[in-house]
């Protein structure tokens, strides 16, 4: 018989911390091996164990649920990681999965299919039911801000007109930073970036700053 899977609750909830507890324990195949109130104690818990799975609450105290899946995703980038909250919003769910959760499920969900999303999500299928993965497009689509870095990276991979070294500075353009603004972030000096985007500039065809923004924008979004 295999060993169990080795389940970490962490829920602020206490009597839904204590009902989950039960139900995974009453499954054969699993077992819980640590409960926490909030991200804090999950990161203790984590020094001296290695569950299967974690179960991760979105909004608690001292830590939320986001906060301590980006930092378990330094320490440990395969540890599987299962979202589960009365939070059916759309940005707790595309934050929680950028961020490294392996699946999304919600707390009305019933206890069998609870205990098959874990089984799931350790077997590594991706567990998005399909009212949290309509709320994933929906954002995705009406973001501006996801949608604008999506098809500049996109741009970047079908035109060749840019170089590798010049596309960060042309993604920092698009947010109206600075000469010296770009220079601090990608760490270089302002000289070095006025003469980058002086090249830039004689590449796209323009004289300044605001016309390669706007035909840089008219050619991502064409």
């Amino acid at each position: 018989m295999r060993n169990p899977l080795k389940v970490m609750i962490v829920e602020d909830d206490a009597l839904l911390r204590s009902g989950l507890e039960l139900v995974i324990e009453s499954e054969e195949d699993m077992e819980v091996i640590g409960a926490a109130p909030n991200g804090l104690v999950a990161l203790q818990i984590l020094e001296t164990s290695r569950p299967d799975l974690v179960l991760m609450d979105v909004q608690m105290p001292e830590m939320d649920g986001l906060s301590c899946i980006r930092e378990i995703r330094k320490r440990d980038a395969e540890l599987p990681i299962l979202i589960l909250t009365t939070f059916n919003e759309e940005e707790y769910i595309f934050e929680g999965l950028a961020d490294g959760a392996n699946g999304y499920i919600l707390k009305g969900l019933d206890f069998e299919k609870l205990v098959q999303a874990i089984r799931d999500t350790v077997n590594g299928q991706f567990v998005l039911p399909a009212e949290v993965a309509a709320k994933v497009a929906q954002y995705a689509a009406t973001n501006s801000h996801y949608m604008k870095e999506k098809r500049l990276k996109h741009f970047f991979e079908t035109d060749n007109l840019f170089s590798k070294s010049e596309q960060p500075i042309l993604s920092l353009l698009l947010q109206r930073l600075s000469n010296k603004e770009i220079a601090d972030t990608l760490f270089l000096t302002e000289g070095t970036v006025k003469n980058k985007l002086s090249v830039i500039y004689d590449k796209m065809g323009v004289q300044n700053r605001q016309d390669a923004i706007r035909s840089l924008e008219s050619r991502i979004l064409s």
